[in-house]
């Protein structure tokens, strides 16, 4: 076990850079608690962007299933970390964060940060000056927060990655019934692109997704079973990853998902934090407003975090089960009535 008490930050930030998604709870949490006090301490500081890489870093261990306490500790050392930074003034016209944005297909950063050490693989055409620079820092922080709990931050650059956007073209095409590629094919490879371990918003667009495609699944324009028996497996894994606990919303604030269309955008939007923020801009989120500990604008109707409710993605899921296992009894009264055909009598 490492005594990181006694580390140096940045020797506690080369371990914090060891822990990834499978990573044991007890060997984590010591590290994320002790980064998250040191930056918690002095969020404004020099090494200040030394916790902010460190719990980027950690951030797919973050999102999935960390100790309670070591979560809520990372999150407050992040908000600090954003707030404290964020405030000083800035006069770069970009950032070196908003470059790696378009990588986050999957919401785990392969790379480095570039507060680290190493520079991002995206950064290529910034010095270590910029990287540094409080705003760069203050937006990976904001970055990571919205990973582990989103619709938690704003002022994050909105916009989902490009991959994104033409997923929610080619499922648009689907759902409105003129698809411009082989919806057999389209939507196997959605139903099989779920991580192992997803983070909350990867898992909820997923889901959504799921919702929005299974009617056409379900119809007779798929005629391979192996379609509707892809999405029922994938959407089963979803549901098996979300978290245990109650819903804290009222009986009218789950989102809406009659709209196939709408739903099958907010299913790609739902994967990142540029995503998540178009969403956000959409709802009318003042993007000057600070983070909203209310998690997705309480006067909302339907708050934004409703979209990434457990409670409410375990009744799609079942809505879209049921959907999609009829199609296939279906499938299997067809093809029992072929073969119960018999040869013609003489």
């Amino acid at each position: 076990m490492i005594e990181s008490t006694d580390l140096p930050f940045d020797r506690l930030a080369d371990a914090c850079r060891q822990i990834h998604d499978r990573s044991p709870a007890a060997e984590a949490d010591p590290l994320v608690l002790e980064c998250s006090r040191r930056l918690l301490a002095d969020p404004g500081g020099e090494q200040a962007h030394v916790g902010v890489g460190a719990l980027v870093a950690m951030s797919g261990y973050l999102a999935w299933r960390p100790g309670p306490t070591a979560e809520r500790a990372a999150l407050d050392a992040l908000r600090a970390a954003a707030k404290a930074l964020g405030e000083r003034p800035c006069s770069h016209d970009r950032h070196p964060y908003e470059s790696e944005m378009d990588a986050l297909e999957d919401e785990i950063w392969a790379g480095d940060t570039g507060l680290l050490d190493e520079l991002p693989s995206g950064a290529a055409d910034f010095d270590a000056e910029r990287v540094l620079c409080p705003g760069n820092v203050a937006g990976w922080a904001r970055l990571a927060q919205d990973v582990i709990a989103p619709f938690t931050v704003r002022r994050i650059p909105a916009g989902a990655p490009r991959y994104h956007r033409s997923n929610i073209n080619i499922l648009s095409g689907i759902v409105n019934d003129y698809p411009y590629d082989d919806p057999h094919e389209v939507l196997t490879d959605e139903a099989g692109c779920l991580p192992s371990r997803p983070t909350r918003g990867v898992a909820a667009g997923f889901l959504v997704t799921m919702n929005a495609t299974c009617w056409y699944a379900a119809s007779e324009r798929i005629t391979d079973r192996s379609v509707p028996e892809a999405m029922v497996k994938g959407v089963e894994e979803a549901v098996a990853s979300l978290p245990d606990g109650p819903c804290a919303h009222g009986p009218d604030e789950h989102p809406d998902t009659d709209d196939p269309d709408h739903a099958s955008r907010v299913g790609y939007l739902l994967r990142s934090p540029g995503g998540r923020a178009e969403m956000a801009e959409d709802h009318g989120w003042d993007e000057e407003d600070e983070e909203d500990e209310a998690a997705g604008a309480a006067d909302e109707d339907e708050p934004l975090d409703a979209w990434v409710c457990p409670a409410f993605l375990r009744d799609l899921a079942e809505e879209t089960l049921a959907t999609l296992k009829d199609a296939l009894k279906g499938f299997e009264t067809a093809e029992d009535g072929e073969g119960s055909e018999g040869p013609p009598s003489s």
